[in-house]
């Protein structure tokens, strides 16, 4: 590849459809050179738990005045071009959850991939570990701030010019970026009982109108209900 995409995404959880994208890195790389970075925090539309801040370092005060999804994504896929895309566990994790999100938008994401995840699996299968940050730890690649977007978007790149360098001339084809088939969980409407039983609760508990009622999911209107009754109590 001359041309290529190495990204990274932080979330508030795994799921694809349940989670929000709180920070999105990349580097664009061309002829072996980073030609351009990404870097993004985002706000989500969920508070952030103290176990995701745990991991991440990124905390509720830190996003708070970020742009949303909305904002972001286009600019990102824009920055991507059309060229293949590089994550260490991108194919079950970061572009699962990018799709899910440019789908919600109505956009149209499709890339082809290439995993550093896979190919250290493959190639380097006597290591107790095949995680970012063991495997930098393993090729001495810096990696201060872990579980940072655009830190480990950067530890992603040069771990797969170690990988290439290692190992391109043992298993060429381990290092061809594939297209991922990959469908999203569907996503079932909120019922007329969930919707009448929030318009209820808002009315008791004097909250206003929710915003974009109709358009929230089954699980998203449960989410909801759990929050307003959390935080204001039940009817």
């Amino acid at each position: 590849m001359n041309q290529y995409v190495v990204l990274d995404i932080e979330t508030t959880g795994t799921h694809p459809l349940r989670s929000d994208i709180i920070e999105i890195g990349a580097v664009y790389v061309d002829n072996n050179e980073v030609k351009k970075t990404f870097n993004e925090l985002i706000c989500p539309n969920d508070e952030i738990t103290s176990y995701i801040t745990s991991i991440t370092g990124i905390t509720n005060e830190m996003v708070k005045d970020k742009r949303k999804i909305e904002e972001v994504l286009p600019e990102f896929i824009e920055f991507c071009q059309e060229v293949p895309l590089v994550g260490h566990n991108i194919i079950l994790f970061d572009y699962p959850m990018l799709k899910a999100k440019a789908e919600k938008l109505k956009m149209t994401f499709e890339r082809e991939v290439l995993d550093t995840l896979v190919i250290s699996r493959k190639m380097l299968e006597a290591l107790p570990s095949r995680r970012l940050g063991d495997l930098c730890l393993y090729y001495n690649i810096s990696l201060e701030h872990a579980h940072r977007a655009y830190d480990d978007a950067f530890a992603t790149y040069n771990l797969y010019e170690k990988l290439k360098n290692d190992f391109y001339h043992i298993d060429a084809g381990l290092f061809k970026p594939r297209a991922v088939k990959y469908e999203l969980p569907k996503i079932t409407p909120l019922t007329t009982k969930q919707k009448n039983y929030v318009l209820k609760l808002c009315k008791w508990h004097n909250l206003g109108e929710i915003e974009g009622l109709d358009e929230l999911t089954k699980s998203e209107a449960s989410r909801l209900i759990d929050k307003i009754i959390s935080q204001y109590g039940r009817m």
